[in-house]
């Protein structure tokens, strides 16, 4: 048997346990017993003390699961770890000192380790960026981490204008970016992210800041939403993607990705005519950037003893900008709206139709979306104005140029 303490800040939560490929999580007594304790999940309820997984219902090792990253970015990290890929279990052992979210996975016994900040130069950073893809990007990082996902991600802590790496308890501030490996097909995704990420803050959507710099590659940061200060110590903070909230299998991040779905984690939340507003805008946004990247795993939630929330938005981008001949409006959409399947088939009546289906009274949707579409054409070029400033690459900013002037613009046309 396989065991793991789990710890929330300085509280101990519970013992995660696996045995013949069957997990169990059993909370711990004195969080059960606080007063401002919480369910892990709503598919993991305190009031059972210990849950654990039977053959085809796997609540607890997909909770589990979901920490950890996707595809390539799992692979070499199972690498570093010299650990079978599919052995979740033994990837969180050695990597659940920093995870997605709130939790530290620590040996049975073992105490939190003290914590500690060390400088990240720009050479050894850029050192790590040129070995993608065949190394991780936090191979040689002074702490072992795991962050959800599927690009190449390190945690890292801004001071200013400092670049640190957390040591031991240290939590993480931010979440650093380098361009996708994949260059030739997915270029300047950094800049992609950047630019995409500040329109929706300029449009008033919430998101956490952001910002791109070179060292000398292409690097985006952004700032972690699930990090608080409190009593003048940074602490972190527990939040669900969609698919830990719904006790869904990764695999699940685009197939459950409906309309349904979204009526299913509007009636989890605390407020529930609030979040309807959050997540039409958020998916209307997408459409209108070429985003069809929005799976479940790139929608969060703060879980505690409050309730259930949405968090800042995330991961965004334009994707269909990306498209052979510039045929970006072939692509099909992350979360269809209306009779559309694609974003050339897009139109107001079919955003409309999603929103009402969403729960949402027709003149709210059409007050949303008409303010999102009189917004984005000067948050797009202030942008634009700021990425010369920045003196990005001309290949950066040629696409830049496209995002806004080809997939933005042909949106806003079909839906004007």
């Amino acid at each position: 048997m396989r065991q793991l303490q789990l710890w929330l800040n300085e509280h101990v939560v519970g013992l995660l346990e696996e045995q013949d490929n069957l997990w169990q999580l059993s909370y711990d007594p004195q969080w059960l017993a606080a007063s401002r304790s919480f369910d892990l999940s709503p598919q993991l309820p305190r009031s059972l003390g210990s849950i654990r997984d039977g053959g085809s219902q796997r609540p607890v090792q997909w909770f589990f699961d979901n920490l950890l990253p996707e595809e390539q970015a799992r692979t070499l990290l199972a690498q570093d770890a010299q650990v079978e890929v599919a052995d979740a279990f033994g990837l969180l052992a050695y990597y659940g000192a920093e995870s997605a979210g709130a939790l530290t996975l620590l040996p049975p016994g073992q105490p939190l380790p003290a914590g500690a900040l060390q400088p990240l130069a720009e050479p050894t950073l850029a050192q790590r960026i040129s070995a993608l893809p065949r190394v991780s990007l936090g191979q040689a990082a002074p702490k072992r981490m795991s962050l959800a996902g599927a690009q190449h991600k390190l945690a890292i802590v801004l001071q200013g204008n400092q670049l640190l790496e957390p040591v031991g308890h240290a939590p993480s501030t931010h979440i650093l970016k380098p361009d996708h490996p994949d260059s030739d097909n997915y270029p300047h995704s950094a800049a992609n992210e950047w630019f995409v990420m500040s329109i929706a803050r300029a449009v008033k959507l919430p998101v956490p800041a952001v910002e791109l710099r070179r060292v000398p590659q292409s690097v985006y940061l952004v700032q972690r939403f699930d990090r608080e200060l409190a009593d003048g110590q940074l602490r972190r903070r527990h939040v669900l993607d969609a698919c830990q909230l719904l006790s869904l299998d990764r695999l699940y991040k685009y197939r459950m990705a409906t309309l349904e779905t979204l009526q299913r984690l509007v009636e989890l939340c605390r407020s529930k005519a609030l979040s309807r507003q959050l997540l039409f805008r958020w998916a209307l946004f997408n459409a209108l950037l070429g985003n069809n990247d929005a799976h479940l795993k790139n929608l969060s939630f703060f879980v505690g003893a409050q309730g259930v929330e949405l968090t800042p938005h995330y991961d965004l981008l334009s994707t269909s900008v990306y498209a052979r001949d510039n045929a970006w409006g072939a692509a099909e959409l992350s979360w269809p709206m209306g009779q559309a399947r694609r974003f050339a088939e897009l139109r107001r009546a079919d955003v409309l139709a999603f929103g009402e289906v969403l729960g949402l009274p027709a003149k709210i949707g059409q007050r949303l979306l008409d303010a999102l579409l009189a917004a984005l054409p000067a948050a797009a070029e202030q942008q634009l104005q700021q990425a010369l400033e920045l003196r990005l690459s001309a290949g950066e900013l040629r696409l830049l140029r496209q995002i806004r002037h080809g997939v933005l613009a042909d949106m806003l046309a079909q839906l004007g």
